[in-house]
């Protein structure tokens, strides 16, 4: 087949959640169909490895996306009652491009990654759609606005419900809709009353995330992510404010490593040598993940699957947070997990794992057995081919009413 790929980041390299499934995707396509890609750079570090995708694409274009277009386009969302999330992702480039490569390349079917990416094809006629929302992102908006006390909360609000809106409409327009869990699948359903909806769960790189030879002996508790990303700046706020006092009293010589790039001066504030290291972008997460006793997801704001858990349990270490770390991975303490309801209880959670490193070497090789047994990239991918291969034979021997128009990626040029 040929593909229309529509990602709203570039996914190289694949270092967070959405890159990683975006680019496995495209791996996993490439290898049987010829893929045309369309993206966004948000940066000069992002344009560095547009080469490397280019090998991987049949075709390939890139706009790029900075705050000024970004500011420019989220003013013109509030005019023309857009949701942000849709209008930042608008550009007359990538508009051109899609038309032109629906018109000479015939396609056979459009893979939309992420809401802000529909709106290319949401007006093409004669070709299979198929969106992968990934999570309802929609109910990450809501949450900021109930935690948010100002004026921000409007927006969110505002977001929440523009954003819900649009994606009902592109669920209901197009041909399948995926999410990364069945609890996304479920409650997108429950939201937009759309069929067509179907979870296929994150993979991770088992042979790259692999258990250290030896367990870590000391009690270092370890985070990695964004750390720019507000959920994830949330956590660490809650975890060093709230939760590491409590463990820090029962293992005083207890240790926390924030690891990602971009740390929010919020993250940086943080920062307690010896015991609260933020590290800010390193080349390998790995090293961190081994010296590791206990990996932490202490989420109060989170959607979908999250790959920083996957990645640590793939690394053969327990992972204690919230329940909202682990409301897109059904797995237990029976899987090398644990899920709690406060700081209290994530504290003491932790406090027995430190001091118990039998315990820590049984949950964590659960918990690589669990990603394993259900969180393999090979399986996503024969999953996502066999889906599309379905969507489109289901099309052809059935096809939907057409609207009305040229063929054309619709969405407005800016």
């Amino acid at each position: 087949m040929n593909i229309l790929y529509l990602c709203h980041r570039i996914p190289f390299p694949p270092d967070k959640g959405d890159k990683i499934r975006s680019f496995h995707q495209i791996e996993s396509l490439g290898a049987r169909h010829r893929v045309h890609v369309a993206t966004f750079v948000d940066s000069a570090e992002d344009e560095r490895h547009v080469p490397e995708l280019r090998e991987r694409c049949a075709s390939l274009v890139v706009d790029r996306r900075t705050s000024t277009t970004n500011l420019t386009r989220a003013a013109g969302a509030l005019l023309t009652g857009d949701a942000f999330s849709v209008a930042c992702f608008r550009s007359s480039r990538i508009a051109r491009w899609v038309d032109r490569t629906l018109r000479e390349e015939r396609i056979d079917l459009a893979l939309a990654f992420s809401s802000g990416m529909a709106q290319y094809v949401e007006r093409a006629e004669g070709i299979t759609r198929v969106i992968d929302f990934v999570d309802v992102d929609s109910e990450k908006w809501r949450a900021y606005a109930a935690r948010d006390r100002g004026p921000l909360r409007l927006i969110y609000a505002r977001e929440a419900d523009l954003l819900l809106r649009h994606d009902a409409r592109i669920a209901h327009a197009f041909d399948q809709s995926l999410f990364v869990s069945e609890t996304e699948a479920a409650l997108f359903r429950e939201r937009t009353g759309a069929a067509n909806v179907t979870a296929i769960p994150m993979g991770v790189d088992l042979d790259y995330f692999a258990p250290a030879p030896e367990p870590a002996t000391d009690p270092v508790l370890v985070f990695v992510g964004m750390m720019s990303y507000m959920p994830n700046v949330d956590a660490m706020r809650f975890f060093v404010g709230e939760v590491l006092p409590l463990v820090r009293s029962d293992v005083p010589n207890v240790k926390l490593h924030i690891v990602g790039r971009e740390p929010a001066a919020a993250v940086r504030d943080l920062a307690d040598p010896p015991g609260v290291v933020v590290t800010g972008a390193v080349p390998d997460v790995r090293p961190y993940l081994r010296e590791a006793a206990v990996a932490i997801a202490p989420f109060r704001v989170s959607r979908g699957m999250q790959s920083k858990v996957l990645e640590a349990m793939a690394s053969g270490l327990p992972v204690v947070g919230t329940r909202l770390a682990f409301q897109g991975i059904p797995a237990g303490s029976e899987d090398g997990v644990e899920a709690v309801e406060s700081a209290e209880t994530l504290a003491a959670a932790l406090t027995r794992l430190l001091r118990d490193p039998a315990a820590r070497r049984d949950r964590g090789a659960r918990a690589r057995r669990y990603v394993e047994r259900h969180h393999r990239w090979a399986d996503h991918g024969e999953a996502l081919d066999h889906l599309l291969d379905d969507v489109v034979a289901r099309r052809r021997s059935s096809p939907a009413p057409l609207p009305a128009g040229a063929r054309t990626a619709g969405g407005r040029s800016v």
